[in-house]
């Protein structure tokens, strides 16, 4: 077996335009350069001389428009086109109940606000990998996936090859989180392992990996909440950006009569990928955030304003009262501490979490304890299932905290864990998780974890210091002292 890494064009989509390569070839124990589509891959005795030799290629890649865009020019096109949908009558709508026009007329107190979350990379523990062996009429594959069916259905594709000769020898995974749904570097080893007559093992780099992922897509969230003369939510009007799965990630479980949620689209060249939770996950945030700015409207405690609403859904009630009395929501807390609370329904599970949070005077912020209450309907294995969301917990809490994968001129600015930056072991919060087996068709346990937490974590952050934080991730926003004084200055 040798061993093979490639380097792709940072642009995503673009090709090889030029391409300079004895003197990565003249190394001692290189024995191939193979150029892919839009990316090349150097094969050698081991890894690290293959990376050694990749670095000593001169290659070019194409450029186009791609290599115009930047984070900022993303979000100014997906604004223009929330705007655009809304002017034209353009509209994809989710829900549309009651006269939510109306009820936004006669309200007797209008909220409004908008929420922005970068893209986000995958940051799986294990680089993407994967061995292959064309030998005797078949194709053999070593690799971590979440899709062995899709990879022999590739691999059938394209070397046109019956399904019975791949064979696909699945392994642990190294983290997937939906990664690992994608066969793209599968496909480049088993393209290398076509020019050469022995087995090839692909890893990519760090930074290829971190570079060349399936993203969880950077979006945009509009809201428009209104309460009436007695203080209760009475309209909320939603646009998005994007639709993906699960559909029903964007509808709200509170007792809202007039209801308007809508979407738009907008075409990047930035690739898409199934991230944790996939769309609960952003819809978590900004749902959970929104009403706490409702219930802060209406100067209700959070925990009460959401009791409220959830009077008519006795599952939804019991797993919010029992995180509430399990969190002891009504203690005193430090100076510079908050508490906040969210509720998610994912997959078939309803996860209620407690975030308790110190913000420092310098504007660090702390995450010292998390409490959650989840009702799977059925936990089958109670031990497995906490674990689940407790690594829900933490993935979730990597992203709010950290998590920002940003565009410069059409490439991926982040590179490394230096720049994209992971919770660590001192900086994870004590976690405390409570089932309740309710009897309903049993529901998810890896996923369901993470919505919640970037809201409870960002409510707690607004109790504590008076701040909302409408855009991820927290530790871009100046959250200081000095700057909390200025803010309420002006």
């Amino acid at each position: 077996m040798k061993y093979a890494t490639v380097k792709a064009s940072p642009v995503f989509g673009n090709k090889i335009s030029k391409m300079d390569a004895p003197a990565a070839k003249a190394m001692k124990g290189v024995h191939k350069v193979v150029e892919l589509d839009g990316a090349v891959a150097v094969v050698a005795d081991g890894y690290w001389i293959a990376k050694q030799a990749l670095n000593k290629l001169k290659v070019e890649f194409t450029s186009n428009e791609k290599n115009e865009v930047s984070q900022e020019t993303l979000f100014a096109q997906f604004g223009q086109a929330m705007d655009d949908a809304v002017a034209k009558g353009e509209q994809e709508i989710d829900l549309e109940t009651g006269e939510p026009e109306e009820a936004l007329k006669s309200a007797a107190k209008v909220i409004e606000a908008e929420y922005k979350v970068p893209y986000l990379a995958h940051a799986a523990m294990e680089p993407m990998n994967c061995t292959a062996w064309l030998h005797d009429g078949i194709c053999e594959i070593w690799t971590g996936t979440q899709n062995p069916l899709g990879v022999v259905g590739m691999v059938t594709e394209l070397l046109e090859m019956d399904a019975e000769n791949v064979k696909v020898h699945n392994q642990f995974l190294g983290g997937g989180f939906g990664r690992r749904a994608e066969n793209d570097a599968i496909k480049q080893a088993v393209l290398v392992a076509k020019e050469v007559d022995y087995p090839v093992k692909l890893i990519w780099s760090r930074e290829e990996d971190m570079q060349q992922d399936f993203y969880r897509e950077a979006t945009v969230s509009r809201f428009k909440g209104g309460l009436d003369a007695e203080g209760k939510a009475s309209v909320w009007v939603n646009q998005f950006l994007y639709k993906y799965h699960p559909e029903e990630a964007s509808i709200i479980p509170y007792d809202i009569k007039n209801q308007f949620v809508h979407y738009a689209d907008s075409k990047t060249h930035i690739p898409w990928g199934n991230w944790r939770s996939v769309a609960h996950s952003t819809h978590g945030f900004f749902i959970e955030s929104f009403i706490d700015e409702m219930a802060n409207a209406q100067e209700k405690d959070p925990f009460e304003f959401r009791r409220e609403l959830l009077a008519h859904d006795p599952r939804y009630l019991k797993v919010l009262e029992t995180v509430a009395e399990k969190a002891d929501w009504e203690k005193e807390l430090p100076k510079n501490w908050g508490k906040g609370i969210a509720i998610h329904k994912s997959f078939g599970t309803i996860v209620a979490e407690v975030a308790e949070v110190e913000v420092q005077e310098n504007g660090k912020v702390r995450v010292h304890k998390v409490v959650c209450v989840a009702d799977p309907g059925l936990a089958v294995h109670p031990d497995g299932f906490k674990a689940q969301i407790e690594s829900g917990v933490i993935y979730g809490l990597t992203a709010a905290m950290y998590g920002e994968i940003s565009i410069k001129d059409g490439a991926v600015a982040q590179s490394n864990f230096h720049d994209y930056q992971m919770i660590r072991m001192n900086e994870a919060p004590d976690i405390d998780v409570h089932i309740i087996n309710s009897g309903a068709f049993p529901g998810g346990a890896g996923e369901p974890g993470t919505p919640a937490i970037a809201p409870a974590v960002t409510n707690a952050i607004f109790d504590a210091t008076g701040t909302r934080i409408r855009e991820l991730p927290i530790n871009l926003q100046n959250l200081s002292l000095e700057n909390r004084q200025l803010s309420s200055n002006e």
